[in-house]
């Protein structure tokens, strides 16, 4: 180790150092770059890849070559061996082109995402331009071991700038100013992403080649494109989690427009299941029975009953928007009527009305007096009282429907499970319709069912 520090000098060893360190972080970056890439394919989190990926990926194993070639060719560098003269060759060779694929990669990147992207045919020739010019220094770089033209090895096998190294060095610069010209000029045409890429990608390493012409102990173009892929890194991670909250608000739209459309095809369904009933045809031919009992009052009142019943329960299922509480409150007596003729006495109602002008979901109440009544009331043989509730709490208005049945009593599973049905389809109405929530409490004396209905402005009695 001495004896490497003692040849290659101090300062030439920090920069090992710092050299393989960068490539250590280099390769975590780009290992975590591939596996964030294959879990989020493999998990669908997202239907497209995030933007830029693959541009940094290339961009760091470039970066990766780079340091790596500058290192072998430092350990080498002033070994008259014939490895040593053959290795601080090959790999400064090597350094120069991955410098050279560096320049051309962000010239391409410009061209792609701002050229291309936004059909700037001008700037797209004045960047293939740029690319053209780069194509002289690179025949200049391929001559070089033979010419030593941009750089040579004296007789001790140690490096040695040639006389063309300074036009090199310049149109690199030259080539990096382009970029951030381009980058000014067409700022509103690219993402903030993408101005963080070419900010990052050209200024710190730009102001490294300016160091390094002063310094040539030091090369500050390694270390300064080191810094610049860490800080993209950073830039990268807030991008990716911009890019997944976008998607997860875009899959939140998508599932609230599909749940409207789900709505909709219900009620076409409804629609279509009306027609195919025909309601009318229904109605009329009770009504032909019903005149053909005259003589039976209590077949004629029950068939009366169970019209009024059909007809508003049909109206109801075929009024897609909210309706008033009075016409729902049609469709539950017309319902009550039908049931007295079941349970007779065993079924006693009591009216706690003292608001009625508001709107709600159709049949958002009759269901659930229906769960009371079967579920309720109707498993004690002595039968019950059945409450139904609408008052304003605050500027809210509640509907309670309050049964003194079996409340948490055993019930069959049947029971649990039509009950449980009625229920979820009352909240559904109630949420779909943003207009409430249902709330069941359950308890020794019997089920309150509660419908709050939110914001309600005005009078209401």
């Amino acid at each position: 180790m001495q004896e490497l520090i003692d040849r290659i000098g101090i300062a030439s060893f920090i920069q090992i150092v710092i050299e393989l360190w960068n490539s250590v972080f280099l390769i975590i970056m780009i290992f975590s770059l591939n596996i964030k890439t294959k879990l989020d394919r493999k998990e669908r989190k997202w239907d497209v890849d995030v933007p830029y990926t693959n541009e940094l990926l290339i961009f760091y194993n470039a970066i990766f070559l780079y340091n790596i070639f500058n290192v072998i060719y430092i350990i080498w560098d002033g070994v008259p061996s014939a490895a040593g003269y053959w290795c601080v060759r090959i790999f400064n060779f090597l350094y120069y082109a991955a410098g050279a694929f560096q320049t051309w990669f962000f010239l391409q990147l410009i061209k792609k995402h701002i050229a291309v992207k936004n059909g700037f045919k001008s700037l797209e020739t004045a960047v293939l331009i740029v690319q053209l010019l780069q194509i002289p220094f690179l025949l200049l770089l391929a001559v070089t071991p033979l010419t030593g033209a941009l750089y040579y090895f004296d007789e001790m096998n140690s490096y040695i700038r040639g006389p063309l190294f300074l036009c090199w060095h310049i149109m690199s610069i030259v080539s990096f100013l382009f970029i951030i010209i381009v980058y000014i000029a067409e700022i509103r045409y690219t993402d903030r992403f993408l101005r963080q890429i070419i900010c990052t990608a050209t200024v710190i390493p730009m102001l490294g080649f300016l160091m390094n012409t002063e310094n040539p102990e030091l090369s500050f173009n390694n270390i300064s494109v080191s810094i610049t892929a860490f800080i993209l890194y950073l830039f990268y991670e807030k991008h990716r989690t911009d890019v997944a909250v976008k998607r997860s608000h875009e899959l939140d739209i998508l599932q609230t427009q599909l749940a409207e459309k789900k709505l909709a095809l219900e009620q076409s369904k409804n629609a279509v299941l009306i027609a195919q009933i025909q309601p009318h045809f229904i109605n009329n031919s009770l009504m032909a029975l019903r005149s053909r009992c005259r003589d039976y009052p209590e077949i004629y009142e029950s068939l009366t009953k169970f019209s009024k019943y059909l007809r508003s329960h049909f109206e109801a299922i075929g009024d897609t928007k909210t309706i008033t509480f009075e016409k729902e409150m049609e469709n539950v007596e017309a319902y009550l009527d039908l049931e007295r003729e079941n349970y007779g006495d065993r079924l006693q109602v009591e009216y706690f009305i003292e608001c009625d002008q508001f709107l709600v979901p159709a049949l958002s109440v009759q269901p659930l007096v229906e769960n009371a009544v079967r579920h309720g009331i109707g498993t004690f043989e002595e039968g019950g009282t059945l409450f139904i509730k609408a008052f304003r709490h605050d500027e809210n208005i509640c509907i309670e429907i309050i049964d003194d049945g079996s409340g948490m009593c055993s019930i069959t599973e049947q029971q649990k499970k039509r009950r449980g049905i009625g229920i979820e389809n009352v909240r559904s109405r109630l949420q779909l319709s943003d207009m409430g929530d249902l709330e069941i409490i359950r308890n020794e004396h019997g089920t309150t069912a509660r419908i709050t209905i939110e914001n309600v402005q005005g009078g209401t009695e």
